[in-house]
């Protein structure tokens, strides 16, 4: 059994002040945490004793380093054991750093772990009180939030009860509802921590985005890349400790989401620590792509009726999407699949070939190259720009990633104009029809 004390002296956590950029709100530098960690207790006390080293070290992150500006939000991206929470918990002034420092401007408010200053014989009631106080709220401030904090986690009829009669769902709710009531200056949130049936994770989600919208520099851990996307400006993607990247958002989050794609490239950046080209043009462009040794998409085109490509469509119209291929496989029943992206990132639409029963191979032979068109008749996307990627696959229940023989990334892009001569950025756009009624 491995146990573990920390070593060195601590790290400092200290008030950020004299500055030289008054826009910083948090600054980490060179921040590391080790750990001494021992097969079996008894070896922690032969070290006492002997003075001879019996541990090994172990450093959760090691070396990290970046600033975060003021009303800026920040995700923090990675993979279990990753360091994110050491790396938060440090930040949050609950846990000691080894090395290094952590300067922080402003009145930091946290949710890393749920249920602190919660007394299992103590009413939900008087419960949000102790929780308010521990999160930093003063008895004043948190006794304002009480009713809104009841309704949030719609507990109104055993909020008088004690907290050990609440089931762990309710439990769960009652204290991440204390925790998210805060208006804070900075705010470390931990999306897994959001608990409950799927309309209340949402409510609570929602709640994080008027946080994020609020002006309030935000540190935001997931594990989901389209949230970060959309969600964050920024993103730093940890691994083993340390930093690997650090920048815009959506490049960071999708090269981190080909990371966990890639067990090839994920397992050699493990062990060399070196990120490799293919990741490096992931950051750099948004795109990435898998698979396509044997079998290949060559390229999509958005077309008109004869065949011709175009870039724009016009809401109403069909939209022709044109995918071609290249080479062979020894799988069968092979077909074709696409995705529309929103310019956020957001899938707003798709066709899985199998649905429609439509196989490359139907007829019991794949040819070595072809095209499919796949049409969406009367289009019905706002105004703006568009993002097609497309698959090559073979049918399998359940659809897994081995499915995936090939699959390239914004392969395609158009935009859609609308016929009215306003113009608004709806998401969906559709024919309507309308008569006007009167008494």
């Amino acid at each position: 059994m491995a146990m573990h004390s920390d070593n060195r002296d601590a790290g400092e956590l200290i008030p950020l002040a004299g500055s030289l950029d008054p826009q910083c709100a948090i600054r980490v530098t060179d921040l590391g945490k080790a750990y001494r960690l021992y097969q079996q207790p008894l070896d922690f006390l032969k070290e006492i004793i002997t003075g001879k080293p019996r541990h090994h070290e172990h450093w959760a992150i090691q070396n990290v380093s970046f600033e975060v500006l003021r009303g800026r939000v920040v995700g923090i991206i990675g993979p279990n054991g990753a360091g994110k929470s050491t790396l938060l918990k440090i930040i949050a002034g609950l846990l000691d750093a080894t090395t290094g420092r952590v300067e922080v401007a402003g009145k930091l408010s946290a949710i890393l772990e749920l249920g602190t200053g919660f007394h299992p014989d103590v009413s939900g009631r008087d419960n949000i009180v102790l929780g308010g106080m521990c999160l930093g709220m003063t008895r004043a401030e948190i006794e304002a939030k009480v009713p809104w904090i009841i309704d949030f986690s719609e507990l109104a009829e055993v909020i008088d009860q004690p907290f050990r009669t609440y089931s762990s769902g309710m439990q769960a709710r009652l204290t991440f509802a204390t925790a998210i009531s805060v208006d804070p200056e900075l705010f470390i949130v931990d999306e897994a921590l959001a608990a409950g049936d799927t309309a209340f994770v949402n409510k609570c989600m929602k709640r994080v985005r008027q946080i994020c919208e609020s002006g309030a520099t935000v540190l935001f851990v997931s594990h989901s890349s389209g949230l970060i996307s959309e969600l964050c400006d920024e993103a730093i993607w940890i691994d083993k400790g340390r930093v690997l990247m650090h920048g815009n958002a959506q490049g960071v989050s999708k090269a981190y989401e080909q990371s966990v794609w890639d067990i090839e490239e994920a397992r050699n950046l493990r062990e060399t620590k070196k990120v490799s080209q293919s990741i490096e043009n992931t950051v750099r462009t948004g795109k990435y792509e898998l698979g396509g040794k044997d079998l290949r998409v060559t390229s999509v085109e958005i077309v008109d009726a004869d065949g011709k490509a175009v870039g724009v469509v016009r809401n109403g119209d069909t939209l022709r999407i044109r995918i071609f291929w290249a080479g062979l496989t020894e799988h069968t029943q092979i077909y074709a699949s696409l995705r529309i992206d929103s310019p956020r990132l957001q899938a707003v639409a798709g066709i899985e070939g199998y649905d429609g029963g439509i196989f490359l191979d139907a007829d019991g032979h794949m040819p070595e190259r072809g095209s499919v068109v796949y049409e969406i008749p009367e289009l019905a996307l706002g105004e703006g720009q568009y993002y097609v990627s497309a698959s090559l696959c073979r049918h399998m229940l359940p659809k897994g990633g081995e499915a995936i023989l090939h699959y390239l990334e914004g392969a395609a892009q158009f935009s859609v104009s609308r016929r009215s001569l306003w113009h608004f950025s709806y998401l969906y756009d559709p024919k309507f029809t309308c008569h006007v009624e009167t008494e």
